[in-house]
């Protein structure tokens, strides 16, 4: 495979608007979720993703190696329940940038206590949500487990995008893509889904001039690594050539 190197690149939540906010429906879910101007919608629409798109799959698996081990958590229902205002995505999302790199368990977990942002979105809800539960040893176990389980699954998904871009596809991602059109990855007009499952914003794009095309990845298999399983490399060189054949069909 040959692999070209791509230049750093950055995305805001302004390429993200002028890209998919061009249906009723995408317009209709925009200013829906932007009206009350929420302290949500303030941070997802500041936010520019430029050092996610530099992870490579080698810092992917790094990261993964120090991730804890989770058996089944304690069923407390103020856990299992629990939304808070900052969805994981933008949370993780906040943490790469600020951090300019992808960290790994423990320093995730401690920049989320020391941040005064990501600690107002992450750390005090959840302290919050626990201290709420009358058995409070049991609740903040149950809130690892969470955290933790939403950790290696951004953890799964960067390693798609880190294997496509470091071979060369333009992959691009960001929390207004994700959290209000519904798309996890794109490249130019392709939605991507590189969480695994269809395609979540097909309902919203359906009807865009000019079209969106939507890609299976169809990922598969997965390899063991730490405590993690992470998608198999040889699945995504797979994906990857598939996609470079949708992508470039005339390359030699």
């Amino acid at each position: 495979m040959v692999v070209r190197t791509l230049w750093v690149m950055t995305t805001t939540a302004m390429d993200v608007r002028k890209t998919f906010n061009v249906t009723q429906e995408t317009r209709y879910r925009f200013n829906g979720w932007f009206r009350d101007r929420t302290p949500l919608v303030e941070r997802v629409m500041s936010h520019v993703a430029s050092a996610v798109l530099r992870v490579t799959p080698d810092e992917v698996r790094s990261a993964c190696r120090d991730v804890p081990r989770t058996g089944p958590p304690p069923d407390i229902p103020q856990i299992r329940g629990w939304r808070p205002e900052f969805p994981f995505t933008q949370v993780a999302h906040h943490v790469v940038e600020r951090l300019g790199r992808l960290p790994a368990w423990d320093e995730f977990r401690e920049f989320c206590e020391s941040d005064e942002a990501t600690r107002a979105m992450l750390w005090t809800p959840a302290t919050e949500a626990i201290a709420s539960t009358a058995d409070r040893a049991r609740a903040r176990d149950a809130m690892r487990h969470k955290v933790v389980t939403e950790f290696v699954a951004f953890l799964r998904y960067l390693s798609v995008v880190a294997h496509l871009r470091q071979a060369g596809l333009d992959v691009r991602v960001h929390p207004l893509a994700d959290l209000v059109f519904e798309v996890d990855a794109w490249v130019e007009r392709l939605v991507l889904n590189p969480r695994g499952g269809g395609q979540r914003s097909s309902r919203l794009l359906l009807h865009a001039m000019p079209p969106f095309f939507f890609h299976d990845l169809a990922i598969t298999e997965s390899e063991q690594v730490g405590n993690v399983r992470l998608p198999a490399r040889r699945d995504l060189d797979r994906a990857t050539r598939s996609l470079r054949g949708v992508l470039y069909p005339d390359a030699p």
